[in-house]
């Protein structure tokens, strides 16, 4: 995938998360990826430093999944066309810690900051401070810039 600045890579990661996210939208006939497609991606992926982040944190990703899974599969559900401004956000964060690359860190950190989004309102209603999250992974970057 092309990111909207060319100074900027994504990580094999991040290319995986997306095909991933993509995947998940055809298989349910959804037109875009949205923030929930992206979110299922990272917690299905146990590698991520998000993911990681939750489980030290007390959650189970794998229960977070289910729980955002079966909210996606409600009739009023319509994923919204956003694929390029969490991109464009990621970006942001990442230029702002520094980084020449848009890794899942910084695309979950883009995620977050939009709290009304079903993806992160499943998150919290299964118990995750989402401050607390954001903060702890906020760290572990800076840690490793």
């Amino acid at each position: 995938m092309e990111t909207p600045d060319a100074t900027l890579t994504l990580t094999p990661r991040t290319n995986w998360i997306f095909g991933y996210a993509q995947a998940v939208a055809r298989e349910r006939a959804h037109e875009h990826i949205g923030p929930e497609h992206l979110q299922l991606a990272i917690l299905d992926n146990p590698d991520a430093v998000p993911t990681q982040t939750l489980r030290a944190l007390g959650a189970e990703p794998r229960d977070l999944a289910e729980a955002l899974s079966s909210a996606m599969r409600a009739a009023a559900y319509e994923p919204a066309a956003m694929r390029h401004r969490i991109v464009g956000a990621a970006g942001d964060i990442a230029r702002r810690l520094g980084h020449d690359f848009i890794g899942v860190e910084h695309l979950q950190l883009a995620l977050l900051r939009n709290r009304d989004s079903l993806a992160i309102r499943e998150l919290a209603e299964a118990g995750v401070q989402l401050d607390e999250f954001e903060d702890s992974l906020t760290a572990k970057m800076r840690a490793y810039s």
